[in-house]
């Protein structure tokens, strides 16, 4: 599951660099993609949280991944990708600064997990992944439309 997951994300980074220079459906599509992977890669690890798995070393490269993604994230919403099906709300395409501080909260909390997992620390994998889910609810607050 992890490989598949690292591969998917891996995949819509190759999408999502393209995006930028082709269409807003594809700049849309990378956006939706990439979002996917994530909540498929959360899912992976609050499964493990909440099943109190010991052995989240495994989990490293899904974190990775996940960092990956937030870094990338803010470079997805070019012009003309505000209009079609998306969920971005105009500040997202407006206060880039903030999609950025947004993203980098992100990237930073799944950074904490990877740590924690190349650690095999069990526990601090489990507060680390506390602090990604408060990085989405804080970027979906502001930047997703409800």
């Amino acid at each position: 599951m992890r490989k598949l997951i690292l591969a998917g994300m891996i995949a819509a980074f190759g999408f999502g660099g393209a995006a930028q220079a082709q269409t807003a459906d594809a700049a849309i599509a990378a956006r939706k993609a990439g979002m996917d992977l994530l909540a498929a890669s959360t899912g992976a690890l609050k499964r493990a949280v909440d099943a109190k798995t010991t052995e989240v070393k495994p989990l490293k490269g899904t974190a990775d991944a996940m960092a990956a993604w937030a870094a990338a994230f803010p470079g997805l919403f070019p012009a003309g990708s505000d209009k079609g099906a998306t969920k971005a709300t105009a500040e997202a395409f407006s206060d880039s600064a903030g999609m950025m501080k947004a993203a980098m909260a992100l990237n930073a909390a799944a950074m904490k997990v990877s740590a924690a997992a190349d650690a095999n620390d069990a526990a601090a994998f489990a507060v680390a992944f506390g602090e990604v889910g408060a990085a989405c609810g804080g970027c979906h607050r502001t930047y997703r439309q409800r």
